[in-house]
């Protein structure tokens, strides 16, 4: 067993932040107008409350922007799909996090695309149209919703035009040209839209970015971009060859890295949003996205990354993702906090967990656990276990770890009076979604009955209820196992 770890009540606090709540990915726009992701927003909204939405293909051919016919200046323009999107998102208390693109097939330079939405991925033949698309695409978010709400949201250019012939056909200069184009075609709305980029993988060409718009005094207000801890560009099916896990110093290190090249531009106020993480970029992985695995990377890499990021967006909300087609059975290695059923997964706990902690958050000498305290001096931790990985699997199979249980001991320092002591966990077995549906036969289209049976299941087990009066500190003594979550409320009666 570790030395015990002090909760002291009386230690000076600071404010418990909340950046991995301030938003989270979706799929593709389209997608949206479908109920059943609709359902699955709305259950992350009620149990964690994410602040912004982020998703690809505002501008795909299913949303249908760009209209038949013409008006005076180019190709008429449809924005009824495009209204109806931000509306859902904007009812459930989410700031749209815009993401422009992909290329309208009418303004389009090619014809290469991606993903089975068929998101076109060239520049634009006219930069004029272009030009014009942005500005009055803006313009009628103004109208619609009001500048003061959408002087909330930020306008981010593109997806990840590092990836050449992947994401972005054109060169790094012919993607700054498309920054600055839709940088001024959005401040033109209005100047104070916040407006930025590059949106790279793997925390791609910051500085450069940075410099280009210094240099030729492009708008920019914020950095964003990507990474996984599994270190690889976007994979489709199974990858060729290793891919290896960096781990904690890795996805450190990328914020890091990203804050000081922030800090040494020409822009060092300009604020920093990883507009997509996860454990890897592979689809699917299910080890490394549908295990409890999943969750205690979660909570270990948002606590190694607390106060570098102005928001760190998990990359999915919903395994209602169209990238390389639908899910062909319920747990496939997709991005989502919940399954194609509105399945929870443990990682969906990882983060209503860290939404429900108190405001105050307390120092600790432990590496993987987190304690606060409300103003009325309840108490709510959190601790896990991430095992060491040895070797990934990201065809389905499950990951070579090396961990052992760990025997967790927290003093609390501080209490006095009635107090309920609630403790809950999330395992390999208990309150895991993919270990119950292994265990029912693992059915390719369970029937209702099965996901009702699946839904209770992946809910966490109540492991410890009850009232205790105390004068002194309080000792709470638990064996942690590797992947585990443990979840701790001490509430006075």
């Amino acid at each position: 067993m570790s030395s015990p770890t002090l909760v002291d009540l009386g230690a000076p606090s600071v404010p418990f932040n909340r950046f991995f709540q301030r938003g989270v990915g979706s799929c593709h726009a389209y997608l949206t107008l479908r109920e059943d992701l609709r359902e699955h927003v709305r259950l992350a909204q009620q149990e964690i409350g994410f602040g912004g939405i982020r998703f690809h293909g505002i501008f795909t051919e299913y949303v249908g922007v760009v209209h038949n016919g013409e008006e005076a200046d180019g190709p008429r323009l449809n924005f009824q799909n495009v209204t109806k999107i931000y509306e859902f998102f904007v009812n459930q208390g989410m700031k749209p996090f815009v993401e422009i693109g992909f290329m309208p097939t009418r303004l389009a330079s090619g014809t290469r695309t991606i993903f089975d939405y068929r998101g076109n991925i060239t520049p634009p033949k006219e930069w004029a149209q272009w030009s014009r698309l942005v500005r009055r695409f803006v313009a009628h978010l103004v109208d619609h919703f009001g500048i003061e709400e959408v002087l909330t949201w930020h306008f981010e250019v593109w997806n990840e035009p590092d990836l050449h012939n992947t994401f972005w056909t054109g060169t790094m200069a012919d993607y700054f040209t498309l920054y600055a184009e839709t940088a001024r075609a959005v401040k033109a709305v209005d100047d104070r839209l916040r407006v930025g980029g590059p949106a790279t993988s793997k925390t791609m060409w910051v500085p450069d970015l940075l410099a280009f718009c210094a240099t030729e005094k492009v708008p920019l207000d914020f950095i964003s971009t990507h990474h996984y801890c599994v270190d690889a560009d976007l994979v489709q099916g199974v990858p060729e060859g290793p891919m290896y896990y960096r781990g904690m110093r890795g996805m450190k290190g990328d914020v890091e890295r990203v804050r000081t090249q922030i800090a040494a531009s020409a822009f060092p106020d300009a604020e920093l949003h990883f507009t997509e993480w996860n454990s890897c970029p592979a689809h699917e992985d299910v080890y490394g996205k549908d295990t409890a695995f999943t969750a205690a990377f979660a909570l270990q890499t948002i606590k190694e990354v607390s106060g570098l990021v102005d928001s760190y967006m998990w990359w999915t909300v919903s395994d209602i993702f169209e990238e390389s087609g639908l899910s062909l059975r319920p747990f496939t290695g997709k991005y989502g906090l919940v399954n194609q059923h509105g399945i929870k997964k443990p990682v969906f706990h990882a983060f209503r967990w860290l939404a429900q902690m108190y405001d105050h958050e307390l120092p600790l000498t432990h590496s993987s656990a987190r304690a606060t305290r409300s103003t009325g001096c309840d108490v709510r931790l959190l601790a896990w276990n991430l095992p060491e990985v040895l070797e990934t699997d990201l065809g389905g199979g499950d990951w070579k770890i090396k961990g052992e249980a760990r025997r967790d001991e927290f003093v609390i320092k501080g209490l006095a009076g009635r107090y309920r002591v609630r403790m809950w966990t999330v395992d390999d077995e208990r309150g895991n979604a993919l270990h119950a549906w292994r265990a029912m036969g693992a059915p390719d289209y369970p029937k209702a009955a099965q996901i009702a049976g699946l839904k209770a299941a992946a809910e966490p087990v109540l492991v410890r209820d009850e009232t205790l009066t105390l004068n002194a500190d309080c000792v709470l003594t638990y064996q942690v196992a590797p992947c585990a979550l443990l979840f701790c409320e001490l509430a006075r009666c």
